[in-house]
C-alpha cells in the first residue's frame, strides 16, 4: 500500500457499496461518538463525489483511510458484492504488517462502547475474538470445496464457529489464513473455486491453520443481537445509567442490522413475534417494539445528527421512500 500511513496501535476495516452509505455514515459516526481513535480504513464502491468529499472534509476523532473499489476490479470476481464481502479479510492481513491488531467489521454496525480492550488481548495474547453464532456448522456442502476437496473434516461440527464481524486478530501473525479464505474463492475463478459464504471461508480457514484453541467466543447479544436476540425478554436492549445494556446485564459494544430500512425493522419484528408464539406461546411484542425503537433511534442519531449527514433518500431503489 504506496499511500500508507498508520496513526494509531490498531486499525478497523470495513467495505461496502453506496447501498450502504447510511449504515457506514452511522458506523463512522459512532465511532467518533465513542471516542474511538484507532484508524478506520474504508473500501468503497460507487459512492458519491458529494459523499466522498464529506468524508474527507469530516474532522473524526480518527484518522480515515478511504479507499475505492475500481470497476474493473468490482467486475473480475462476480461483482462487488463478493469483493466487499471477501477481500476484507486479504486486506486485514495486508495491514496487520503495519498494525498490532485489526478489527475486521460489517458495513451495518453501530458503536455504543469503545472497545480498545479488545485490541489489547488480540495484540498481547495471540487470541483470536470474535462473535458466536446461534447455531454451529459442519463443512458439508459440496460448494465448501476447493478443487473438489474439502479443506476440513466435513464431518466435524464447529463449536467456534464465528460471525464474520467483529473480529479482532493479530493479523501479523495470522496472515495466511486470512488471505487463504479470499484466495480460496478466486484462485481459479468461476470454475475452480469456493463458493461457501465468505464466514464459512474466514471459519474454514481458521480450522484448516489449527487456530480452533486460539478462539474466543464473544457474546452476540454483546457485539450483533442476531436472531433477533436483543429483541427478546432479558436479552433485549434497554438502556441504564444513560448506557445500552441487555436487560439481564450484559453491556452492549455495538448492535448490527439494517435499521435505516422500515421493510427490515419489520422483519425482525415479525421473526421475533413468531419465535414468542412457537416457544413460549405468548407475543410479548410491546416489549420487542421498545428495544427496536431504542435501537433505531441511536441509528438515526448516529446517520443524521452527529458530525455527518446523509439524505434521506432511498440508496437501493432512488424511485421509492428512504425507508422502503
Amino acid at each position: 500500500m504506496s499511500d500508507y500511513h498508520a496513526y494509531s496501535k490498531y486499525a478497523y476495516i470495513v467495505m461496502a457499496c453506496k447501498k450502504y452509505i447510511p449504515e457506514v455514515n452511522a458506523l463512522l459516526n459512532s465511532l467518533d461518538y465513542v471516542g474511538n481513535k484507532e484508524d478506520v480504513y474504508l473500501w468503497t464502491y460507487g459512492y458519491t463525489e458529494e459523499y466522498l468529499k464529506g468524508l474527507a472534509e469530516t474532522k473524526w476523532s480518527f484518522h480515515l483511510h478511504v479507499r475505492v473499489i475500481s470497476e474493473e476490479e468490482a467486475r473480475s470476481y462476480g461483482g462487488e458484492g463478493e469483493i466487499l464481502c471477501r477481500k476484507r479479510y486479504w486486506y486485514a492481513a495486508e495491514l496487520g504488517a503495519h498494525y498490532d491488531a485489526v478489527c475486521v467489521l460489517d458495513a451495518d454496525l453501530v458503536f455504543t462502547r469503545d472497545p480498545w480492550q479488545f485490541f489489547d488481548i488480540a495484540a498481547k495474547t495471540g487470541f483470536i475474538l470474535g462473535v458466536h453464532k446461534e447455531q454451529n456448522k459442519m463443512y458439508d456442502h459440496d460448494h465448501n470445496r476447493v478443487r473438489g476437496q474439502y479443506i476440513y473434516d466435513p464431518t466435524f461440527t464447529n463449536d467456534k464457529d464465528l460471525c464474520n464481524c467483529p473480529l479482532f486478530i493479530d493479523a501479523k501473525k495470522y496472515e495466511r489464513p486470512l488471505k487463504r479464505s479470499w484466495e480460496i474463492f478466486c484462485d481459479g475463478f468461476p470454475d475452480t473455486n469456493f463458493k461457501g459464504p465468505d464466514m464459512d471461508a474466514m471459519n474454514l480457514c481458521f480450522l484448516e491453520a489449527g487456530l480452533y484453541d486460539k478462539i474466543i467466543k464473544l457474546s452476540n447479544h454483546a457485539w450483533l443481537g442476531t436472531n433477533e436476540s436483543i429483541l427478546k425478554p432479558y436479552t433485549r436492549a434497554v438502556v441504564k445509567a444513560g448506557k445500552l445494556f441487555t436487560e439481564n446485564g450484559q453491556e452492549i459494544f455495538s448492535f448490527h442490522g439494517q435499521f435505516y430500512k422500515k421493510k427490515w425493522r419489520e422483519c425482525q419484528l415479525s421473526n421475533r413475534h413468531g419465535c414468542a408464539a412457537s416457544y413460549l406461546k405468548c407475543n410479548l411484542d410491546d416489549q420487542a417494539r421498545g428495544s427496536m425503537d431504542l435501537l433505531t433511534s441511536i441509528f438515526n442519531k448516529m446517520c443524521f445528527e452527529h458530525k455527518l449527514s446523509v439524505p434521506k433518500v432511498n440508496y437501493i431503489h432512488p424511485e421509492l421512500p428512504y425507508e422502503e
